[in-house]
């Protein structure tokens, strides 16, 4: 059972643990944070019960501490990071109120069932599930160089992970592929690539819509405040991903996408990386703006963005009288 769970940590999406920020500094009393957590968890949660927390790799050489609570007859559970949680405490809040988060967002997300994971030792079975996500290339140098098949796209890197669901009311998890499962299933990236992009295409449909009304959107959820919104008739932006939000950076290399959109516009396209799971389109207007884009999303990158979100520095240029994206 914990070894199960365990090959899955790194890479289930919850959705209440997507903090902006996260604390790497780990000194004493982070160590005293996370010994208190793991001393009340023990106190609280009904037997049977397994509790604990293991360092896992994330996208860009982040390192975290995932907190993982299974229960009697569950063998996958939501991941909480406590290095997120820390962040409250170094800014201020209790002790007793961020502990209060943790147990709220864990009895929010787990899980009764149990997961069948024997498929995924049948290539045949998980075949449908496989998708395709971008990473930053040299921010992950280390492991795609050692452990996960790649395929270079400019300064980024395509990658394969598998997709299934878990629970209507909390979401899929998600494996990232390497290459002790391409020997598992005696194939190759080459072979797999084709099939990830045609499953991405189906399963993760792009989504294009503009800027102006996603903030529209968020700033209609109830606890933000209202603020005007203004599209800039210059240069408008489009927010592009999947249907589901989820590592939709990808839709940038789906074939024929760009050249669409951009035939559509009648123009070229700025393509900002907002982060692995989005993009902002920005037609070209025949003023050169690559500079000031690139360092705006410098600035993003460096007070919105999660560090394992972060999917490159600078901004692209899709030409649509060549057909190419460039980085």
């Amino acid at each position: 059972m914990l070894s199960t769970c365990k090959s899955l940590l790194p890479v289930i999406n919850f959705p209440c643990l997507n903090i902006l920020f996260c604390v790497l500094n780990l000194d004493l009393n982070y160590n005293s944070f996370k010994e208190a957590v793991i001393k009340r968890l023990t106190a609280d949660i009904p037997n049977p019960k397994h509790i604990l927390i293991q360092k896992v790799r994330r996208n860009n050489g982040e390192f975290l501490d995932a907190l993982v609570i299974l229960e009697d007859g569950v063998n996958i559970g939501p991941t909480l990071y406590l290095n997120h949680y820390y962040s409250d405490v170094a800014e201020g809040l209790s002790f007793s109120a961020v502990y209060r988060k943790i147990v709220n967002c864990y009895e929010n997300n787990k899980t009764t069932k149990r997961i069948d994971v024997g498929f995924f030792t049948d290539f045949h079975r998980i075949r449908s599930r496989l998708m395709i996500k971008l990473i930053h290339r040299e921010k992950n140098r280390g492991f795609l160089r050692e452990d996960v098949p790649h395929i270079p796209f400019l300064d980024l890197a395509i990658v394969i992970y598998g997709m299934f669901p878990v629970d209507p009311d909390i979401g899929n998890a998600t494996i990232l592929i390497d290459n002790s499962h391409l020997a598992l299933w005696e194939t190759s990236m080459e072979e797999l690539f084709p099939i990830a992009m045609e499953n991405s295409r189906k399963f993760l449909p792009p989504q294009l819509e503009s800027l102006h009304q996603v903030l529209r959107d968020l700033t209609d959820m109830p606890g933000y405040p209202t603020i005007p919104v203004a599209d800039d008739p210059l240069f408008p932006m489009y927010v592009l991903t999947n249907e589901q939000n989820l590592f939709g950076a990808a839709c940038m290399v789906y074939d024929g996408l760009l050249k669409s959109y951009a035939g559509q516009f009648g123009s070229d396209l700025y393509i900002l990386p907002s982060s692995i799971h989005e993009v902002i389109l920005v037609p070209f207007h025949g003023i050169d703006r690559m500079e000031e884009f690139s360092a705006m999303v410098r600035e993003v990158n460096e007070t919105q963005v999660a560090p394992e979100d972060i999917l490159s520095d600078h901004a692209y240029y899709y030409s649509l009288e060549e057909d190419r994206l460039h980085g």
